[in-house]
């Protein structure tokens, strides 16, 4: 029987439910975060918004009245001088100007001036002994009489003071706030003191004309966190005292929740510039988010109802999409291939697994074995190996490259030397054949050892004008290595020719020119073609053939190689009957040789240079040459193969004794071998099977298993030896290799 959790009528259901739920769900989340959350947000800023209003409007006023202090301590400063008697008439005139001030300034209840040493206040409303003033006209507050009076007399500094309305008053208009200047204001030792009082009831208007009717505790603290205002509207808390003192502890601006008892509190805090207040509005946080609580409510609400509907609709379409799976499932548990235990889906996909997975291996090995293949295709061209024209074909099939053209030419593509440690080659030859000119297509392959890449140009027609196609291809392709990679790159051209089998030619010219011109640094692009223009100072000599013989004899060519020196001595019996120039051109022929041997240091080879020197006429010089060719062209062959093997055995084995190491990687490994990281990542896949990451992972998972299994060293210990850092990715990697995490892999073995 199928378990009910295996059955795909269940797996229908919860996978409808799940693509009803999920994008429910997501645009729900969406939904709610833009209507709830941004605009929970937008409350907070709307509120710091207006509290940051008040705060300006307060600093404003508070301004105005340092604007009030420096008028009169100017006028008085002016006319101080003069007899007392003068001084008090002067000072009687006061009264017209505080009067003055306080119509132009609504905002302020009263102006006070007091002349130190004296008993008198001028008020806008006359001039009061002191005396009268406290106990008369000003009797509803608590001035204290000494205290006060003797602030009036010794303060130096702009002052606030909170003074409190006394509890016996009849009139209730609340406290006032005293702002005591002295004046003249900038005077070390003052004259007198002007004093503004403030009601608490124009602050609490300011409030409530920006955030409205509010539920809303609000203190306004000075630079000390000595309270100035303390107003409650509409709310009262039963120990207002301890939640004064808890928000006096609250630094920084902005909104945040506090708890005051068992009521949760918005906090929005502001603080002046100008005077150093505090401005501290706290409010409930069900008044503060009312709005967004009701639009919470409903966007749940409505997100609930659809995933019921959806909950039904997914019911409904498992029964109808279950009635064929049903039927397939009846019938094929009759057959061989029917698993017990395992859901419907499975029997029926269980007939065509194995053909599946094996064709899935296949493909995916043909993909890894691609570039491997199309790089082998285009060296095998370059080099001008001899094989059969149908399995060069399927050769060029398998690499997928479209090769079918009218022309073909090749171009040697070098970075200048400045640059060329910090670059990799295989992104320049992503970057080329990724560009297409017209119907034309480049090929760019790495020539390990020589520090630069080959590239196959195949020109969909015969161009008329060869060079200027080749300048243009050229040109750009200089362009975009150093817009795109910011390569300065130097480029050498051959020949174009008809055929495919000429490639190699071609490509023995471009590299002959490319490295005939690296330390030109005039031009970008070179013309084999050029090499006579450039170096030939006598018309006849033959300085394009040597330098082609010389680098077909580098690359092993010998085909090239003994046409070339055809061509050359042919060149050499045209151009002059002079005996003894033609044994000089001899001698500098066997001299570049020579240069060459020590270039490749292939001193040791065994072979009577001497007698290279030995001929008494141009056809014994050319049978010598011919013979040499033939020798120096398979000692190449064979010191290509043992630099590639000795390479293949110095990087593997550098792999195996350093592959403990934190810190190795591709990068470094190329680095140290003087090759680009596409090529050593092709190379190591090529000759191991595996890509780097798995030959490495593959070191250390063997060299893990054995020290778990013949130590006792702690896991983590083991891992970070191995050369992991991220000790739970590696054991999720052991346990996807192995089957079994490090430790029960350890239990298995017996330690």
């Amino acid at each position: 029987m199928v378990n009910r959790r295996k059955s795909m009528f269940y797996k229908l259901f919860v996978s409808y439910v799940i693509i009803f739920a999920t994008p429910l769900l997501v645009l729900g989340g969406i939904i709610y975060y833009l209507n709830v959350v941004n605009y929970q947000s937008e409350v907070s800023e709307a509120n710091l918004t207006k509290l940051t209003q008040v705060r300006n409007q307060i600093d404003l006023e508070l301004k105005s009245l340092r604007e009030i202090v420096y008028h009169l301590s100017s006028e008085l400063d002016t006319n101080n001088a003069g007899s007392a008697e003068d001084n008090k008439a002067r000072l009687s005139m006061i009264v017209p100007q505080l009067e003055a001030y306080k119509e132009h300034y609504p905002f302020i209840d009263e102006i006070i001036y007091y002349q130190r040493g004296d008993t008198t206040v001028y008020m806008t409303a006359g001039a009061y002994e002191y005396s009268l003033f406290e106990t008369g006209i000003k009797k509803d507050y608590d001035w204290t009489q000494a205290s006060f009076f003797k602030e009036l007399n010794s303060v130096s500094a702009p002052t606030t003071k909170r003074i409190l309305e006394k509890e016996s008053s009849l009139s209730k208009t609340g406290n006032v706030l005293a702002f005591m200047f002295p004046v003249p204001l900038l005077k070390t030792i003052p004259q007198g003191t002007v004093l503004f009082t403030i009601k608490e009831s124009e602050f609490m208007n300011k409030f409530q004309n920006i955030f409205g009717n509010l539920e809303a505790t609000i203190f306004i603290y000075d630079q000390y966190y000595s309270s100035l205002v303390s107003l409650h509207s509409n709310i009262d808390y039963p120990d207002a005292a301890m939640l004064e003192e808890q928000l006096r502890l609250i630094k920084g601006t902005g909104v945040s929740n506090m708890k005051a008892g068992n009521t949760s509190l918005t906090v929005t805090r502001m603080v002046s510039e100008e005077t150093e207040w505090s401005y501290i509005v706290a409010m409930p946080g069900s008044f503060f988010y009312k709005r967004v609580n009701t639009m919470r409510t409903f966007i749940i609400g409505i997100m609930f109802i659809l995933i019921m509907i959806g909950f039904i609709a997914a019911l409904v379409l498992s029964k109808r999409n279950y009635r064929p799976i049903k039927a397939l499932s009846a019938y094929f548990k009759s057959e061989e291939h029917y698993l017990e235990g395992n859901n419907e889906l499975d029997m029926i996909r269980f007939t065509f697994e194995s053909a599946i997975r094996k064709n899935q291996e296949m493909l995916v090995q043909m993909n890894a074995q691609r570039p491997f293949i199309k790089d082998q295709c285009l060296l095998t061209l370059l080099k001008g190996k001899s094989i059969e024209l149908s399995e060069r074909d399927y050769l060029i099939k398998c690499s997928n490259l479209m090769l079918n053209g009218d022309a073909y030419y090749c171009m040697a593509l070098s970075v200048h030397a400045s640059q060329a440690g910090g670059y990799d080659l295989g992104h320049l030859i992503a970057l080329i054949e990724n560009i297409y000119f017209a119907h034309d297509r480049c090929y760019g392959v790495e020539i390990v050892g020589e520090h630069y890449i080959a590239v196959i140009a195949v020109l969909h027609k015969y161009p008329e004008d060869g060079r200027s196609r080749q300048t243009v291809i050229a040109e750009e392709l200089v362009r975009l290595a150093k817009d795109n990679l910011g390569m300065q790159t130097t480029i050498g051209i051959g020949k174009i020719y008809r055929s495919l089998e000429h490639v190699a030619a071609s490509y023995l010219e471009a590299s002959a020119v490319l490295l005939d011109n690296q330390v030109n640094a005039k031009s970008s692009v070179h013309f084999f073609d050029d090499i006579d223009a450039q170096l030939q100072q006598v018309h006849w000599f033959p300085i394009k053939e040597q330098v082609l013989l010389m680098q077909s004899l580098k690359q092993g060519d010998e085909t090239v190689a003994l046409e070339t020196l055809k061509v050359l001595i042919g060149q050499i019996t045209r151009g002059t009957a002079s005996y003894l120039m033609i044994r000089c051109l001899c001698f500098d022929i066997v001299n570049q040789i020579l240069k060459l041997i020590n270039q490749m240091n292939l001193q040791n080879l065994a072979f009577d240079m001497k007698g290279l020197l030995r001929f008494n006429s141009l056809e014994e010089f050319q049978t010598s040459m011919e013979t040499f060719v033939v020798y120096f062209c398979m000692q190449v062959s064979h010191y290509q193969a043992k630099k590639k093997s000795d390479l293949k055995n110095g990087i593997i084995t550098y792999i195996n004794d350093h592959y403990k190491d934190s810190d190795v990687s591709l990068e470094q490994i190329a680095d140290r071998f003087n090759l680009s990281v596409s090529y050593l990542s092709r190379f190591v896949k090529e000759e191991t099977g595996v890509n780097f990451v798995e030959y490495l992972t593959g070191l250390r998972i063997k060299e893990v298993k054995l020290q778990l299994q013949h130590t006792d060293k702690l896991i983590q210990d083991i891992v970070t030896d191995v050369g992991y850092l991220n000790i739970p990715s590696f054991v999720r990697k052991f346990k996807s290799l192995e089957g079994v995490t490090p430790g029960q892999y350890r239990q298995l073995v017996g330690r």
